[in-house]
């Protein structure tokens, strides 16, 4: 009875994290690397839980690679980062060959995640585009 107490609330538990994430979807594909793009609820400890964009990039080469790009983001419709050439929004991720870099909703998140929305809270600013612009790869020296 016991074992079948604990697996129910597994199971309903597994059941009530789903639809919290989408599948990844391929944003882009550039010479040799895959980026990948999925929304998630990020639900961090000690600060307020929240909708994100998680990146992904996958190198499929067999070099160790430089992927960079511009972060252009829109909130309700206006874009925020209209000097997106500054450091704050200019991305290089270092990734290895053959290998998988993703977004997680760890703090600090990083390059790799987009605050979408927050879950705790309801607030008028909501991510409604984002791009990944002057996407760029290079070979590691």
């Amino acid at each position: 009875m016991k074992r079948t107490l604990v697996f129910l609330c597994a199971f309903l538990l597994s059941l009530s994290t789903l639809g919290q994430e989408t599948e990844w979807q391929l944003y882009a594909s550039v010479d040799g690397v895959d980026i990948y793009t999925k929304e998630t609820d990020c639900n961090a400890r000690n600060i307020p839980a929240q909708k994100a964009i998680i990146i992904k990039i996958v190198n499929t080469t067999d070099e160790n690679l430089i992927v960079e790009w511009d972060r252009a983001i829109w909130y309700n419709g206006e874009l925020v980062t209209e000097n997106i050439s500054d450091d704050e929004n200019h991305i290089i991720v270092e990734i290895d060959k053959n290998s998988t870099q993703e977004g997680t909703c760890e703090v600090p998140r990083g390059a790799l995640y987009l605050y979408k929305d927050f879950i705790t809270y309801d607030t008028d600013t909501k991510l409604t585009n984002f791009e990944l612009q002057n996407l760029t790869i290079k070979r590691q020296k």
